[in-house]
């Protein structure tokens, strides 16, 4: 990785910038020019981030190397200012990022700070502990898309089909195991995004921030000099500039909104007038009149029929100038400057979540399947309340929906992942509002496929108590790496499991069986019919558990007869059991019909048959195409227009 750094003054901070996609530091120097009226003193570096340029699209390196790249050129870039030879060190760093850079930047920041046990990183991004890390001041968030881009925000019907078009790409590409584009890391729910703002949550909680800062403080100290009466940095000031007409991030995107409350919070959000997502970077120094007029505007306590800064940038067209303004004083003034110049939490969206509530004790969530309304979800909740009351627990639930899930859309691997994806989106939202609360999970045909991939993809994700009914998780799916090994004393991603078994569930017996003996192509399965490989074995995991068998079909799992034993297990981690007491005994047999498990065991010569039949469908599909391509054109072009205009 290249980079740029201006070097100014006596370099006694350190400004990293961060440019967006399609973009380099060239386009970046009003950005520059903004930050350096902080101090006569800061340097600035500007790495060139691979998804930059014109063919930045289509450039496919690994979003963990950027952050790692990217802490490397910042080691370097300290490590020349230490070669100047007058024992001077950057003091204080500031991290700027525009776009998808400002999501790295703030990863950058979490990973020099090191891992927290509550979040763990994934395997690429171990290893980067840094002792600057107590030197970062301040993190500049110029329109950062903190939660990802999606095709549902795009601005209007042409991003949206751009980006739709884009994410189906992406996902063909990563399902055929080919290198894929950096920037569908940047995807709303994507693995990075998430782990990002789990891992970012974790740190604004625990004590590697105050840590850092006070062993930085100590080892400039001892230092000498100037530097021996050295204060402790702050802890990380987030500013976010977003702009007034910025189509393609929300207000409350940011989950630092949700975590960080009161006058002392760490966290503003300054809005920048006349300004979209891709004008928030153009920039230019206002001269003296035009400051003066900008700031007399600023943060004032207007009199009836005065103007306001957008009244004064939309007359004089001022908004580069007040962009560049803005940016100076985030860059530089203190906290509780730019608090008189923020937006205020009450004037935010009408969909800003509520304060984080740390009363709640549990967190529970509640998913349906596929070819399903979830209007049973609700009833189960309030089940698992009802059991909580009696412990006094104070629970809180989850029961959103991701829309009716046909199969097919089912059986395309990418789709499940965007289902994945908009769960894991919600637990970030859930684990900001209730930071003490233990979180568990009952799930329903696809909605156990959601959970069980996003554990193999999201290590930062964790849950107390899981049930499972009508199980399409593969029967060989890895709990033993998941669950607590309580021989090393180290805890899991999850602390115990439920699976519920059916005797006549046939749609996991065939169709779901069938996919499982594909494992390169399809990662689901049959542990809601033949239940889970390692609860066979006579060393199973303790805290394993499955119930079988409960009469019924996809959906007995779910059935009303068992949601008191749900609730149990999920309040008190007790599984029902041969000799338990339950509420309907005759829904329990201890065989399935043996016709069904015949059925089963062939169920992957259907799969054969089924490709075939798919295959004919679609010759036949691109032979009438191929015989009247203009008319499909037109209707195609008409039905993107309809939907997306």
């Amino acid at each position: 990785m290249e980079s740029q750094l201006t070097k100014r003054g006596s370099r006694r901070e350190l400004a990293i910038v961060l440019h967006g996609p399609h973009g380099n530091p060239e386009e970046m120097q009003g950005v520059f020019t903004a930050v350096e009226e902080r101090s006569e003193d800061i340097d600035i570096l500007a790495p060139v981030l691979p998804y930059g340029g014109f063919f930045g699209l289509f450039r496919t390196t690994p979003v963990e190397q950027i952050v790692r790249d990217v802490v490397e050129e910042i080691d370097k870039a300290l490590a020349d200012r230490e070669k100047r030879g007058d024992g001077g060190v950057y003091e204080r760093l500031i991290l700027v990022g525009y776009s998808c850079g400002a999501v790295i930047a703030r990863k950058v920041a979490v990973v020099v700070h090191g891992e927290t046990a509550s979040a763990p990183f994934a395997k690429d991004l171990k290893g980067l502990e840094r002792t600057w890390a107590g030197s970062i001041e301040r993190i500049i968030l110029l329109a950062g898309m903190s939660r990802g881009w999606a095709p549902e925000i795009a601005r209007d019907w042409w991003q949206s089909t751009f980006w739709t078009l884009g994410s189906w790409y992406c996902a063909i590409v990563a399902m055929l195991r080919l290198p894929v584009p950096t920037l569908y890391a940047m995807r709303q729910g994507q693995p990075f995004i998430v782990q990002t703002r789990l891992e970012w949550l974790a740190l604004m909680r625990s004590s590697r921030l105050v840590e850092k800062r006070a062993a930085r403080a100590r080892e400039l100290r001892r230092r000498g000099g100037r530097f021996s009466t050295c204060e402790t940095v702050p802890p990380i000031f987030v500013v976010q500039l977003l702009g007034a007409i910025d189509d393609l991030v929300s207000p409350d995107d940011a989950v630092d909104i949700v975590v960080h409350k009161g006058d002392n919070a760490s966290f503003v959000l300054i809005e920048t007038p006349d300004t979209t997502h891709h004008g928030a970077i153009n920039m230019r120094k206002p001269d003296k009149d035009q400051r003066k007029m900008l700031e007399g505007a600023l943060g004032s306590v207007l009199a009836p029929g005065a103007k306001s800064l957008a009244d004064i940038c939309r007359e004089f067209t001022l908004a580069d100038q007040a962009r560049f303004l803005l940016l100076a004083k985030a860059a530089g003034d203190s906290h509780d400057d730019l608090r008189k110049i923020a937006v205020a939490r009450a004037h935010m969206a009408d969909t800003l979540s509520a304060t984080p509530d740390d009363m709640v004790t549990d967190v529970i969530f509640v998913i349906h399947g596929i070819r399903d309304k979830g209007f049973w979800t609700h009833k189960i909740a309030r089940a698992v309340k009802l059991e909580a009351e009696r412990e006094q627990r104070v629970f809180r639930s989850f029961t959103g929906t991701y829309g009716y899930f046909a199969i097919f859309p089912f059986v395309a691997p990418w789709v499940r992942h965007w289902k994945t994806g908009w769960l894991m989106d919600h637990y970030v939202l859930m684990r900001a509002l209730y930071p003490e609360a233990k979180f568990s999970y009952v799930g329903h045909s696809n909605g156990t496929y959601l959970l069980g991939h996003a554990l193999l993809h999201y290590p930062a994700a964790k849950f107390h108590h899981v049930v499972f009914a009508g199980s399409v998780v593969r029967c060989d799916f890895p709990w033993s790496a998941l669950l607590p090994d309580k021989s090393a004393s180290t805890p899991g991603q999850v602390d115990k499991i439920l699976n519920y078994v059916a005797t006549k569930d046939w749609v996991v017996a065939i169709f779901a069986k069938a996919f499982q003996t594909f494992p390169a192509m399809f990662d689901i399965g049959s542990a809601g019919y033949d239940g889970f490989d390692e609860h066979r074995r006579e060393t199973r995991h303790p805290d394993l558990h499955e119930a079988k068998f409960v009469v019924g079909t996809h959906g007995a799992g779910i059935r009303e007869a068992h949601w008191n034993d749900i609730a149990r297990f999920i309040v008190k981690g007790e599984p029902p059991t041969s000799d338990a007491p339950r509420e309907a005994p005759p829904e329990w047999k201890a065989v399935q019909p043996r016709l069904l498990r015949l059925a089963s065991f062939g169920a992957p010569a259907l799969f054969v048959v089924w490709v075939l039949l798919g295959a004919l469908f679609i010759w036949s599909l691109v032979t009438i195409a191929w015989a009247a391509w203009l008319p499909v054109l037109y209707c195609v072009a008409v039905y993107l227009f309809v939907t997306r205009f």
